[in-house]
């Protein structure tokens, strides 16, 4: 693999932080009739649940890039960083569901990428970087409302993650141009920012509501 993850040191993390995770009351899904309103909660499960939410995007993209058998042209290089980054993001997805239980939102079965051309390497590997991206700035911007320092410390290995992922398809896009980290330090964005820019993927039976979420001044 391309990038390895510390699965292990996640996963005794997150056994130690269960505990406190069940502590919170659990945000309910809702249906009425075929649509669904799901309630990320508040304080740092809602933070999870958020993050919950985005890793199942990002999971479910790269499940059906390597299931249409990647894009005409894909190199070698190319499916194994995107392979590898399918594994990472269901890991990741995995890891949310354990830990936070059944103070979690629902597994959606599916996502909306009809903007997607998955026979296309452009639309592909721009879509992959706008996910990676904006993954980063989610756990950015998030992270400074987590209020338990194991949580946080579990947000910061996986954003490093994310931010391996972010650079690794910049490369691929633009081969060594230089330019892979045009800033010192990485964006940060509001959750109901995030979710504005994921909403065209969010299922139109499916409204997120946020209003637990804390608000985050970014600069």
């Amino acid at each position: 693999m391309f990038l390895k993850l510390g699965g292990a040191g996640i996963a005794a993390l997150a056994l130690g932080s269960a505990n406190q995770a069940t502590a919170f009351s659990n945000p309910a899904a809702t249906n009425r009739q075929q649509q669904t309103t799901i309630n990320l909660g508040s304080g740092d499960i809602g933070i999870m649940n958020f993050a919950y939410l985005l890793e199942q995007l990002e999971a479910n993209f790269y499940t059906r890039v390597v299931a249409n058998n990647f894009y005409a042209g894909a190199t070698a290089e190319e499916r194994q960083i995107l392979t590898d980054l399918r594994d990472h993001e269901i890991i990741h997805r995995e890891f949310f569901k354990a830990i936070l239980g059944a103070n979690g939102i629902p597994q959606l079965p599916a996502f909306d990428f009809s903007l997607v051309d998955f026979n296309s390497r452009d639309s592909v590997l721009t879509t992959s970087q706008n996910l990676e991206d904006t993954g980063v700035s989610a756990y950015n911007g998030a992270g400074q409302a987590i209020v338990s320092p194991e949580i946080l410390a579990l947000a910061g290995k996986i954003v490093s993650v994310e931010g391996r992922h972010a650079a690794a398809i910049r490369d691929l896009r633009i081969p060594r141009n230089g330019f892979f980290a045009p800033h010192p330090d990485d964006f940060a964005l509001d959750p109901l920012t995030v979710l504005a820019i994921a909403s065209p993927f969010i299922p139109r039976t499916v409204t997120v509501n946020a209003s637990g979420l804390p608000r985050i001044i970014v600069v």
